[in-house]
């Protein structure tokens, strides 16, 4: 027996015994997440982590930048060694690729945190791209 079930205990459970308390109400959803129970789809599953990343790891746009700033380098430096200007081909591309990451050094908004990530990305792979195919006409 518990307490609530003795008359006279003050106690407003009908039928005897403990009674649970009421369910919470539900915390508000901020603004640019979904609610709990939402299927996300690819873009906002990559926008979270895209967010997440660059939170977390804030050094790491200075570290992609000065990654592009080496392949850049590279490039002018592989002008002066192969005596052809075909390895200047991704230097527009990278430097494509920087402007993004400058751009998503101070973005707050998840979207366009992402489109800047994403242009980053596609710039920078298709100049790394650009280059092996330099590297196939030059050999």
């Amino acid at each position: 027996m518990t307490a609530d079930s003795f008359p006279g205990t003050g106690a407003t459970a009908t039928g005897g015994g403990v009674q649970a308390p009421p369910p919470p109400e539900p915390a508000p959803v901020p603004a640019g997440d979904a609610p709990a129970g939402t299927t996300l789809g690819f873009r906002e599953l990559s926008e979270r982590v895209i967010a997440s990343v660059f939170e977390r790891y804030r050094w790491l746009n200075r570290v992609l930048m000065g990654v592009l700033a080496v392949c850049t380098g590279t490039c002018v430096v592989a002008v002066v060694s192969r005596l052809s200007p075909l390895p200047l081909i991704p230097v527009p591309l990278f430097l494509v690729a920087g402007y993004g990451l400058w751009q998503a050094r101070g973005v707050e908004d998840r979207r366009q945190l992402f489109n800047w990530v994403l242009l980053f990305a596609l710039a920078t792979l298709v100049g790394f791209w650009l280059i092996s195919v330099v590297g196939r006409w030059v050999e």
